[in-house]
């Protein structure tokens, strides 16, 4: 009887990382990404001294006062309670647009002053509109590059 010895085959089991390395890039990259995505965005605001505040002056036909309504009315007085140059209401979502409005008296206060320096807007928000519309109306401040706004309180009726 014959014995028949064989040899195991010793096969050496070679793993290649590439795709796992290629994985991990994946990975680092989609939760930076995704991290990058969740960060909390806010407005600048430029809070002034109280010494400053009485050496800002505008002109009043460079001023025009918003006070938010409800469901996105925003009624509008240009120039001063004493001294009215116009007066109406213009909507965040309708027509007549906001947005058209403060570009119209841009181009107003461009042709009588020679520079839109002095355009001032002040936004009172009242009790009857909310978060979401002040953050709008600061979001058309900021969409048509308005340098000087001012939020202000609501003022008790007299």
């Amino acid at each position: 009887m014959h014995t028949i010895e064989t040899n195991a085959d010793h096969r050496t089991i070679r793993i290649d990382f590439a795709p796992m390395v290629d994985l991990g890039f994946l990975l680092i990259t989609f939760f930076v990404f995704t991290t990058s995505l969740m960060e909390q965005k806010a407005f600048e605001l430029h809070v002034p001294t109280d010494d400053s505040i009485s050496t800002v002056q505008s002109p009043v036909s460079a001023t025009i006062t918003l006070t938010l309504q409800e469901n996105g009315a925003v009624d509008y007085l240009e120039g001063s309670n004493e001294h009215i140059l116009a007066k109406g209401t213009a909507y965040l979502y309708g027509n007549p647009s906001l947005r058209d409005l403060l570009l119209d008296k841009r181009q107003r206060i461009i042709q009588q002053l020679g520079s839109d320096n002095q355009y001032t807007v002040l936004i009172q928000p009242t009790q009857h509109s909310n978060y979401k519309e002040l953050i709008d109306v600061l979001d058309e401040m900021t969409i048509t590059a308005i340098n000087k706004y001012v939020l202000i309180d609501e003022r008790p009726r007299q």
